[in-house]
C-alpha cells in the first residue's frame, strides 16, 4: 500500500474524482463565478482576477466560497 504505484494509483483516482466532481458542480455557477474560481484555485491572486475580470475582490472570494461548499456537499459520503 506505500509503494511508488500504489501512491500514484492513489493519485490518479483523486484527480478523476476531482475531475467528475468538478464537471457535476459546473453548470450551477455562472461562468463569470466559475473562471473566478479556477483563476483562483490556480494558485492566482484574488486581485489580479479580480482586476482582469473587471469584479470586486470580493466577489472572488464569495465565488471561491461558494464553490468549494457546493463541492463538499457533493463530496459527503465519498470521503473516508
Amino acid at each position: 500500500p506505500k509503494s511508488d504505484l500504489s501512491r500514484l494509483w492513489d493519485q490518479e483516482h483523486d484527480q478523476h474524482v476531482a475531475q467528475q466532481l468538478l464537471a457535476v458542480v459546473k453548470p450551477d455557477f455562472s461562468p463569470t463565478t466559475w473562471q473566478a474560481f479556477l483563476r483562483v484555485m490556480g494558485g492566482e491572486k484574488a486581485t489580479v482576477v479580480a482586476t482582469d475580470m473587471k469584479i470586486s475582490v470580493n466577489a472572488v472570494y464569495l465565488a471561491k466560497s461558494a464553490v468549494l461548499k457546493r463541492l463538499r456537499r457533493e463530496m459527503e459520503g465519498l470521503a473516508e
